[in-house]
């Protein structure tokens, strides 16, 4: 029997309900497992335990701001994590940022790229996360290709 590649995983921390819906059922189509959480303090509770559940995370799409930690805290959190510091992480937000402080939100997640919501149309958001793995040389669940 041949070996299947790997289903791709996308962390997602979203808290309006309908972003993280549309967001989980494009994952779907797109053939990724999705883990999902709806506020900071949920994503917080999962970074802290040192061997989360697989499959692990390729890459998170974290929304800046939500109860709890903001996904900036997050991103950083997970850059310190010993066995998810490497995914890729894509920050997101419905507020304008300033350039300078876009980039001071990015370099304290560590983050990979930052979108602003209404999010891209759906090969767009793909394409994204496709270029975030690809600049990380990965190929799914952290194995480089």
């Amino acid at each position: 029997m041949e070996d299947q590649p790997e289903k791709l995983t996308i962390l997602l921390a979203e808290d309006d309900f309908a972003i993280r819906d549309i967001i989980s059922t494009m994952c779907e189509l797109w053939n990724f497992n999705v883990l999902p959480f709806k506020d900071g303090h949920l994503l917080s509770e999962y970074l802290s335990d040192d061997n989360p559940v697989t499959p692990l995370p390729d890459v998170a799409l974290l929304d800046i701001r939500m109860p709890g930690p903001w996904g900036h805290e997050l991103g950083a959190k997970i850059r310190q994590h010993p066995r998810l510091r490497n995914m890729g992480i894509i920050l997101m937000t419905a507020y304008e940022l300033a350039g300078k402080d876009e980039e001071a939100y990015i370099e304290h997640a560590g983050a990979d790229r930052l979108i602003y919501k209404p999010l891209p149309a759906m090969d767009e958001l793909l394409e994204v996360v496709q270029d975030v793995l690809a600049a990380r040389g990965a190929n799914g669940n952290g194995h480089a290709s």
